[in-house]
This record gives structure tokens, sequence and C-alpha cells, in this order.
């Protein structure tokens, strides 16, 4: 991968919590708490914003497209499975593109075994990755279940410390960091267990996100219990669900105390958040969302790219679970899904497009929030490699 310079930032303004409004944040900024820049070991972040890693979604197309749009601190792959790389028993698809991809950049591991982690990080290590994450709060049965890893292992904080010991072995500079949730259900509430364990392995950061695994995505997030994790460790934690646009960052800020954010579903539907929480925490006005136009013309391109790198009509069926995303929030929009999720080809997608997807500013959207109508749509889930992409 090809590796930046750190990124230093002088952002000092304290920045306060508002209403969900993504047009506009106060300009008094002087009662809100102070946003330093974050720092993940060695590596520097631009801003303190993260993109999270979503299995059958964070690819190499989509990654440019938030990197073009702008305000990300430090994007993802998909999760893979370390065993499953190792063992050769699937291919790498997830990690198309990073040896030669601008960063900084990381990669989320999953599994049970510290070898696994300890020779994927290896690897990684080869490839010039900036951070090797550990997943520790996938919530799936497939994962948790049968393979008895993801949110599983909060139950195992001693196997957690091994697994984060070994990723660092293999990793050697690159600094290990790792995601977890509250704990396996409400009445196994381990994050501060787990993250005494994680801090002691010697992981450089820790994202929380404020569910347990049972709860799935149902319940609203608990910034009470990130902010006690905040408090009992000395690294830094990213607070992680329910973040969909620069008001909920900063709510987000202003209850946890995390040094950082990470945006998950909602920037599948809006990669242009980054750069809206960005201007939040400068104190600048938030930018206007891309007209409808500029949307089907990053529809068009994501498209284009998918299909150059994939062909078609394969290109065209991975399309269809971004192009379902678009839209949110405008009237109308459910025809366009309809028809764009059974596109069988390019030139289909590209006529549906063309004949369904409005322009019109003058569009009705919804009133409802951004994040209710991407529940809407079908999860993006913690799977196992290979499960979305099979041909």
């Amino acid at each position: 991968m090809k590796t930046d310079q750190p990124i230093t930032t002088d952002r000092t303004e304290s920045v306060p919590a508002v209403a969900h409004d993504a047009s506009s944040v106060p300009s008094d900024l002087s009662k809100g708490p102070q946003v330093a820049p974050l720092h993940i070991g060695s590596l520097s972040l631009a801003t303190p914003i993260l993109q999270a890693p979503i299995a059958g979604f964070t690819d190499l197309v989509f990654r440019r497209i938030v990197r073009e749009l702008g305000g990300c601190g430090l994007m993802y792959t998909e999760m893979v499975s370390a065993g499953g790389w190792v063992r050769g028993n699937i291919p790498p698809e997830r990690l198309v593109g990073v040896a030669d991809e601008p960063g900084p950049l990381g990669v989320q591991l999953w599994d049970r075994e510290p070898q696994m982690v300890e020779e994927a990080a290896r690897r990684l290590v080869d490839l010039g990755v900036s951070v090797i994450d550990l997943n520790f709060g996938c919530p799936k049965k497939r994962i948790m279940g049968k393979q008895g890893a993801g949110a599983q292992l909060l139950r195992d904080p001693s196997t957690i410390s091994r697994m984060i010991e070994a990723t660092i072995r293999g990793a050697g500079e690159i600094p290990v960091t790792a995601k977890i949730r509250l704990g396996p259900n409400p009445d196994e509430i381990t994050s501060l267990e787990v993250a005494h364990a994680a801090e002691s392995a010697g992981a450089a950061a820790l994202t929380v996100h404020g569910r347990t695994a049972k709860d799935g995505y149902g319940i609203p997030v608990n910034h009470l219990r990130i902010a006690e994790v905040v408090e009992a460790v000395s690294i830094p934690v990213i607070a992680n669900g329910d973040v969909v646009d620069a008001a909920s960052a900063l709510e987000a800020f202003e209850n946890t105390g995390a040094a950082g954010v990470m945006v998950a579903r909602r920037c599948l539907s809006a990669p242009w958040v980054f750069r809206e929480i960005a201007a939040a925490l400068r104190g600048d006005p938030i930018p206007p969302q891309p007209t409808l136009l500029e949307q089907r013309e990053q529809l068009l391109r994501h498209h284009a790219q998918l299909v150059e790198m994939h062909g078609d009509p394969f290109g065209t069926i991975l399309m269809r679970k971004f192009a379902a995303r678009y839209l949110t929030g405008v009237r109308g929009a459910k025809s366009f899904r309809a028809e764009v999720t059974i596109a069988a080809n390019a030139a289909e997608f590209c006529r549906i497009v063309e004949q369904l997807f409005p322009v019109a500013e003058d569009t009705e959207r919804h009133e409802q929030h951004p994040q209710a109508e991407d529940a809407e749509l079908t999860e993006p889930e913690c799977h196992s490699d290979g499960a979305e992409q099979s041909r």
C-alpha cells in the first residue's frame, strides 16, 4: 500500500452537543468538549472520524468514493477471516487493491486462534497497511456460534489478550487495535474487563459499539457505557453506533468523551457524511449534500468502476446492494430500488437509473431520521469471507 506521510491537525475547537440537524451547528463552540487530534500508536489521523469495516460493502471502489468526498481520517477494508486466508480456504478477495491504495488504511481480522491472526498480521505487513484491527464484536450467529469468534469472545478476556498479543508479534511496528461491543447480552456487560485486557495486551486503541451482541441494532446506542470504557483505560477509545450526521457525531463526543467516532451503516447511503462531521469539528458550516444529479452521476461512476473491475454481469450484481442505499430519505425511491436490485446487466442498470432516478431538486424528502430508513434495507453483516461475493 502506498503510505502517505502522517498528517497532524491543529484542531482544538470545543464542540457542543446539538440537535440532529446536519445542516448547521451552533456558532458558539465555547462550552463543548475539546476534540484533540487522534493518534493510534505512531499513526496520526487527519480527522478523528473513522469508516467502519462493513462486510460486502467497504471494498476498494467504495473506499475510493469516500476518499474523494473527504473528511474520513481512517478507512477499513471488509472484515477478513484470518484462518481462512492463512489456510488457503478462502481467496483474499477483500484485500484486492490494498497494496497500491493510498493510506492510511486499516484491515480488520476475525478468528479465535492466536496463531492464525499472527500469521495474517505478518502478511498484512507485506501489504503495507496502516492499522490491524481485531473483531470481537460481530453479533452474527455464524461467527459467534459455529466459529466461536466475534462477540462470543467477549466472555473470554484472556483469549482476547492472547489474540492481541499474537497479532502484535506478527504486526511489528503496525498499530494493533480491537473493536468490541458492550457484552454478549444485557445481562453480561463485559466491556470494562475486555477493555482492560486489550490495553494490558498492548492494543493501541479500542472501538466500542454501544450495544450488546443480543441488541443487534434495534435499540439506541448506550453512550454512558462507552463513557465508562473511556474513563477506564488510557488508550484512545472510538465511539461507534448511531453516528449518522454531524449532530449525532458531536453528541457522541460530548456524551462519551471518546477520542474519535466511527461511522458504519450511514456512510453506505451518505458517504459524504465524513466531510459534514469534519466541518462541524472545525466549527465550519456544514457543506450541502450532493444534488440528486450529482448523486446519480456518482452512482453511475460507482457502477462503471465495479464493472471494470469484475466484468459484467457480476459487477452489476455487486452494485445492486449499493444502489439500493442511494436516495435514502427521498420519496419515490422504492420504485427505483425495486427495479435496480434486480438489474441483470450493465445496460439494464443504466436504463433503470436513467428512467427512475429522480434528479429534480424539488423532489420531496422524508423527515424520517436517516438511520431509520437505512435499517429498512438489508443489514450489512459481518459474515465470513466469500458469502457476499460468491459467483
